[in-house]
């Protein structure tokens, strides 16, 4: 029988990620029996007790520098999934930052967007990397970004800090030209930003289009409208974590770049379900495919739901997003595909029909056509193996 290999899990539970990527963690260790998983909360006063424990591996959500370095001080294998503090000689695992801030670009250039904020951390390494390739791939269409930085990762204990942290925010969200699209560096900051918008009488999203990182359900939902966000693997990036440190266990030597794998889709809700356009015909139109995609639908029958004739409508599609109707309808229904791959187990068959596809062989025709993967291969690379 092999020798018993304890595993630290330093890992912060209260948060939908973190929780997401232990079961990731717990799906790579059922086929290690001889693995014993126990986890606790990144603290520096529980530094001493996983020392005393002697485990042979740890994986820990680096955010604290102090206690990044009395783990590497343990000289043993360690991965972490934080990736927050700049130039820490960890293996890391953990979604692709740099192509989060492209596909939230991409995400408010369709919705026709001039006007483009950043909200985040600056010190942490994964936001500075959104940030960079935000304001990147918006400056290559013409425009600029705004930021605005709040270390919010260090716990706001103090009503100080609460207070000079929002008038921060107020007076920037003041001076930025309306409509806005600002893409924020996690949920949680979402979340505060949304709050602030309340407080100070600006719409979200007809003055302010909000965007989130992580898709937690909770922190997308407490606020009033509800909070866009893009989905990460989170799963998979447990899984891969655990598989990273078996092999350092092993003796293998240790990657030279980080594994960080692409984030999944944007998962539209409220707070980005505007098209900054005046074009009120376009706006009922794309009204009446969000709500109607799941159904049989041509485009005669938008047509008539909106009461204009198709030829106007297809002349206008054209002329103010530069792409056709029925590419419209397949786009709102490839991007359900994608929420209902990534988020539940349902058969193919399935998910086609209450994606709004006639069939699944025309939802792989589709699905292919727009991402360059089956959905089978959609589901296996944003799915845990």
């Amino acid at each position: 029988m092999e020798q018993p290999r304890r595993i630290a899990l330093l890992l912060d539970r209260g948060l939908s990620f973190v929780r997401e990527v232990i079961r990731g963690v717990r799906v790579y260790a059922a086929s290690k029996p001889n693995w014993i998983l126990r986890d606790a909360p990144p603290n520096i006063r529980l530094v001493s007790q996983v020392r005393d424990w002697k485990p042979h591996g740890i994986i820990a959500g680096l955010v604290l520098l102090r206690v990044a370095q009395e783990l590497i001080r343990l000289r043993i294998p360690l991965i972490d999934t934080a990736h927050t503090l700049p130039g820490l000689e960890v293996p890391t695992v953990d979604v692709d930052h740099t192509a989060v801030g492209r596909l939230a670009a991409e995400h408010f250039l369709e919705r026709k967007f001039d006007r483009f904020g950043f909200f985040g951390s600056e010190a942490a390494a994964y936001s500075r990397a959104q940030e960079a390739a935000f304001c990147q791939r918006v400056a290559s269409e013409g425009h600029m970004v705004s930021s605005c930085y709040t270390e919010y990762l260090a716990d706001l204990t103090t009503a100080a800090l609460w207070k000079k942290s929002t008038q921060k925010a107020q007076r920037w969200l003041r001076q930025l030209p309306k409509p806005v699209a600002v893409l924020c560096c996690e949920d949680a900051p979402a979340r505060y930003l949304a709050d602030v918008c309340s407080q100070m009488g600006l719409r979200v999203p007809e003055d302010v289009a909000l965007l989130g990182v992580g898709n937690d359900d909770l922190d997308c939902r407490l606020t009033q409208p509800a909070l866009s966000s893009v989905a990460v693997p989170s799963e998979r990036i447990g899984f891969e974590a655990a598989a990273l440190l078996d092999r350092l266990m092993s003796g293998r030597p240790a990657p030279q770049k980080p594994l960080l794998l692409p984030p999944l889709h944007v998962v539209t809700r409220y707070s980005t379900d505007i098209l900054a356009i005046e074009d009120e015909t376009i706006q009922a139109a794309l009204q009446y495919i969000r709500e109607h995609a799941w159904e049989v639908m041509s485009v005669n029958d938008l047509a008539n739901g909106i009461a204009v004739g198709r030829r106007l409508l297809e002349r206008r599609f054209r002329s103010v997003l530069g792409r056709s109707v029925l590419d419209e309808i397949c786009r709102v229904r490839v991007e359900r595909a994608k929420e209902l791959l990534t988020d539940t187990h349902l058969p193919i068959t399935t998910i086609a029909s209450r994606a709004g596809f006639p069939s699944a062989r025309r939802l792989d025709v589709v699905f292919a056509k727009q991402t360059g993967l089956s959905p089978r291969e959609y589901r296996r690379q944003s799915q845990a193996r």
